[in-house]
């Protein structure tokens, strides 16, 4: 396979944190419009979107723009807690650093795209170390300009060069439409609540459990 660039999704795809997630997700759902937010509704309904979006869609429209921000920072505070407190320190997927050092290698070009606001961004490269393969400026995230991640997508296109033979890594529902939407091709991290939609999506190359082995789409 020839492919002309990479992008990654961030949570779910390199850090399997969705449970982290979830629990703060379901903190805010509760303050904001007083239920409680299931793992299977955040991977099919709103997972992949900007935190602004997620919010306006659980109040019905309802929150001020200083709500929204508010609660967009306070759920990633909660968020960042969680995966501090992980026993022996979180971890990036399996077969990450491996992937990432073979596309530095081969001259590969390589961008995250992630709805994570620029706080998490920071607390990401800091404690996995990702500025050895990725500099800041590939690795788009949500500064509330991008509506979804079709347009984070495209930038992430814009700035590795390219937007032609695009290989994306994506866990959501949402995200994977996106990819589709792009002209891209997919490699799916498989989720068990995603298994009735793969097949709607022909740009699925692969539907993976991590990324060991994952140099093998460029050979």
């Amino acid at each position: 396979m020839h492919f002309n660039g990479v992008v990654f999704d961030f949570n779910g795809t390199l850090l399997f944190d969705d449970a982290y997630h979830v629990v703060a997700w379901d903190r805010i759902a509760m303050e904001v419009c007083g239920r409680h937010l299931t793992a299977e509704l955040m991977d099919t309904e709103y997972a992949g979107y900007p935190n602004i979006e997620i919010l306006r869609r659980l109040s019905g429209g309802t929150l001020s723009d200083e709500q929204l921000n508010y609660y967009s920072l306070r759920k990633e505070e909660l968020y960042r807690e969680t995966v501090r407190n992980v026993p022996g320190g979180a971890k990036l997927v399996p077969g990450a650093t491996e992937l990432f050092d073979y596309l530095k290698a081969h001259n590969i070009p390589c961008a995250i795209a992630t709805a994570s606001i620029i706080q998490n961004i920071e607390f990401f490269v800091e404690t996995f170390h990702l500025d050895r393969w990725f500099d800041m400026d590939h690795i788009i995230y949500d500064n509330n300009t991008y509506k979804n991640k079709i347009m984070m997508f495209r930038d992430a296109f814009d700035r590795i060069g390219t937007d032609e033979n695009i290989l994306i890594f994506e866990d959501s529902l949402s995200g994977i439409t996106c990819a589709a939407d792009v002209g891209a091709s997919i490699v799916a991290i498989h989720k068990q609540t995603m298994e009735p939609h793969y097949s709607r999506f022909p740009q699925i190359i692969d539907i993976v459990e991590d990324l060991r082995g994952a140099d093998r789409y460029f050979r």
